[in-house]
């Protein structure tokens, strides 16, 4: 058919036809191209297809047809951040000195359980038996160390029940990464002696853990050293925790963070399950 010989309505209902199919084929063309982006270009653009129906029903007809359109929404990586911090901060505590009148801060350590497992820096606490532990409600309770992953540089706490406020501690555990950490994945470190403060950066270097020492992987990034603090953590853009500052971690790198595999593993939980299962 000619398209000289068209009508103007024929010509304006072609021309929303070719708009639409060329929407189509852009949308599906740039989720082709962001699937196939390099690592280093993919981390930082997150990507969400939503998929929306529409009802259409023309005037004077009975019959309704579907229309569904595709759309590409970016979601930036200062969001994802955002919510990570959001996330993770609950489950991040401070430790003070126990036997002393003022607050003389120690390090930052990470709720475990629910029970008031935390998991902190050793070299923070010193040989301290224990500490005082400041939630982010403001609460305060004591600590008292249960164990110490020297290889790590990992120290374990166990809460008393009530708070010095005589309240019942409110414990939020911390959700760590079960995938292994990788070169370039963005991450966020939380640090603050008194406020919550963080830094961004990317992961440079991942030193696996020697055959005899499972809880000595080292995670590098790119974060100043200024930016860290004692049992700092290190937190992926899931909100998820991959790593703590430690003596042993920044004896490699100022910007160095022990793998998360070491907080997890509790040597006092493990000794007490070893001496129920022999009885």
């Amino acid at each position: 058919m000619d398209i000289e010989q068209l009508s103007k309505s024929q010509i304006i209902l072609l021309t929303l036809l070719v708009s639409f199919v060329t929407s189509i084929a852009t949308g599906i063309v740039t989720v082709s191209l962001m699937e196939q982006a390099p690592p280093s270009i993919a981390q930082s653009v997150n990507r969400i297809v939503e998929r929306t129906v529409e009802r259409v029903v023309p005037s004077g007809q009975t019959a309704a047809s579907v229309v569904t359109r595709e759309k590409t929404v970016v979601v930036k990586e200062s969001d994802l951040i955002s919510q990570a911090v959001e996330k993770s901060n609950p489950s991040v505590v401070r430790l003070y000195v126990s036997n002393s009148d003022a607050m003389v801060f120690l390090g930052l350590g990470v709720v475990l359980d629910g029970s008031g497992t935390i998991a902190a820096d050793a070299d923070s606490i010193g040989e301290s038996a224990d500490a005082t532990v400041a939630l982010q409600d403001g609460t305060h309770v004591r600590a008292f160390v249960t164990a110490r992953d020297r290889n790590a540089g990992v120290a374990f706490l166990r809460s008393a029940t009530s708070t010095v406020e005589g309240k019942v501690p409110a414990w939020q555990p911390a959700a760590f990464s079960v995938g292994a950490a990788r070169l370039g994945q963005t991450v966020i470190t939380i640090a603050g002696k008194t406020i919550t403060r963080i830094a961004d950066g990317i992961i440079t270097t991942v030193i696996p853990p020697a055959s005899d020492q499972p809880t000595t992987g080292v995670i590098d990034t790119n974060i100043s050293g200024d930016s860290i603090m004692p049992g700092g953590l290190l937190v992926d853009v899931d909100g998820e925790i991959v790593g703590m500052s430690t003596g042993v971690s920044r004896g490699t790198s100022g910007g160095a963070f022990i793998a998360s595999s070491a907080l997890a593993r509790n040597p006092a939980s493990e000794a007490k399950a070893g001496v129920a299962a022999g009885q």
